[in-house]
């Protein structure tokens, strides 16, 4: 499995590089390459910066198409995906468990499966056909950038929260990193 890491926000809410920033001894996104590298036999950083992950042990791929949204990202990671599908990360979820990505993998259903928790679908913790690139490029083009527009223009699957509820009973693994006070409830999983 190919996992794609998307790494290429603004971080404006957290107020500094959020994916750079340390909790404890590793940066954000070092959580969430480790634990992608656990189920995955290759992982990529996605960004619009890839001199500023060079030395982070995986290759770092330079978004395609300039537009401001993850589907950027995702088009990048179909674009260049060897296989006929990819595994999609947002690159600021450091509680993410690899059992948790290894359940996005056995579920997969064509086009795209994602994970689900109550009535909140997290289309950036999932799995995409390599083929949908085309229309991805087709749909930003239009001027289109929702994320969520995307899934529910070509059709989605999820897993939802009591499959997630068996590999990580907390739900602890879709905790993102938008805010200092999502980084202190972080830190505080983290110290338990």
């Amino acid at each position: 499995m190919e996992c794609f890491l998307l790494a290429g926000g603004e971080s404006k809410r957290f107020g500094e590089d959020k994916l750079l920033f340390r909790i404890g001894a590793l940066r954000t996104i070092d959580y969430v390459l480790r634990e992608a590298s656990r189920v995955c036999e290759k992982v990529f950083i996605v960004t619009k910066d890839p001199t500023k992950f060079r030395d982070f042990g995986v290759p770092a791929i330079e978004d395609l198409l300039p537009y401001r949204t993850p589907l950027a990202g995702i088009y990048t990671a179909l674009k260049v995906c060897s296989r006929d599908k990819a595994l999609i990360l947002s690159g600021d979820i450091p509680l993410i468990k690899g059992e948790v990505l290894k359940l996005v993998e056995d579920g997969f259903r064509e086009p795209i499966t994602v994970l689900s928790c109550g009535e909140r679908i997290h289309p950036l913790v999932g799995m995409y056909s390599s083929h949908l690139y085309t229309t991805v490029e087709e749909y930003l083009r239009e001027g289109s950038r929702s994320v969520m527009g995307f899934l529910e223009r070509v059709g989605y699957n999820t897993i939802g929260e009591s499959m997630l509820r068996r590999v990580d009973p907390d739900l602890t693994s879709l905790t993102n990193m938008n805010t200092k006070e999502d980084l202190a409830k972080i830190v505080e999983i983290l110290d338990r």
